[in-house]
């Protein structure tokens, strides 16, 4: 009787173990499934910050490249301000045109309808 005793935990205790063997082996499935999902995602966000790095730099170059285009136009802007100052010191009988004098800071068609504009109009 105390074979059957002893049998009989061991077949309860062998049957805990085989239901706790299967559960690990589901969550060791549901664990490699969660894995691979995981991996997955690592990947795409590697990739997506390689595309940001890729856009980041091409923005800086597209922007260096806008710098030196505004810095050269910042430079004519100068170059052109100084030819100005330059004509505005001159005499205003250098500065004519067919004897009559362009006032300064009228637009040319500001000039064609200033009361001295009708000779001007007609060009």
């Amino acid at each position: 009787m105390t074979s059957y005793l002893v049998d009989a935990v061991l077949l309860m205790a062998l049957a805990f173990t085989s239901i706790r063997v299967a559960q690990m082996h589901r969550e060791l499935a549901r664990l490699r499934t969660y894995q691979g999902e995981f991996s997955t995602i690592v990947h795409e966000t590697a990739s997506a910050f390689d595309s940001v790095i890729t856009a980041a730099h091409d923005s800086t170059a597209n922007l260096a490249q806008l710098a030196a285009v505004l810095g050269t136009k910042i430079d004519q802007a100068h170059d052109a301000i100084a030819a100005l100052d330059a004509r505005g010191m001159q005499p205003p009988s250098a500065v004519s045109d067919g004897g009559h004098a362009h006032k300064p800071g009228l637009t040319d068609t500001e000039r064609e309808s200033s009361p001295d504009g009708a000779a001007h109009a007609s060009r």
